[in-house]
């Protein structure tokens, strides 16, 4: 079995914000709510983020990886809180599933700020 390297290292806590969505009008409109069971700790590795171009300009996207033990119920686009900062950080993609065991779990994460 594969065991990642970061699983060795789950110090990191973060609270877990379940995205629900409400129709108001006809468009949809997203509210965030703690999940039942909202503290993780995990694994929280960031790479200097990435750089993309907006509206002519050259901004960089600060981006992380987080490994942590296995959880059904986090999903994209579901958001994360690092509590040591209080920072928002929004699920990219779907979480691995390490070898399909249900044990371990890796996510993309992009961090919101700026009215993003």
């Amino acid at each position: 079995m594969v065991k990642p390297k970061e699983i060795h290292a789950l110090i990191t806590p973060m609270k877990i914000m379940k995205r629900y969505l409400t129709w108001v009008s006809g468009a949809a409109e997203s509210t965030y709510h703690e999940a039942d069971d909202p503290i993780l700790f995990c694994n929280f590795k960031t790479f200097g983020g990435t750089e993309s171009v907006v509206n002519g300009q050259i901004v960089n996207i600060a981006t992380a990886t987080i490994t942590t033990w296995y959880r059904q119920d986090i999903q994209s686009p579901d958001r994360l809180v690092l509590l040591s900062d209080n920072s928002v950080w929004e699920i990219i993609g779907e979480p691995e599933n390490f070898e399909m065991r249900g044990q371990y779990m890796q996510l993309r994460v992009k961090k919101i700020s700026g009215g993003a």
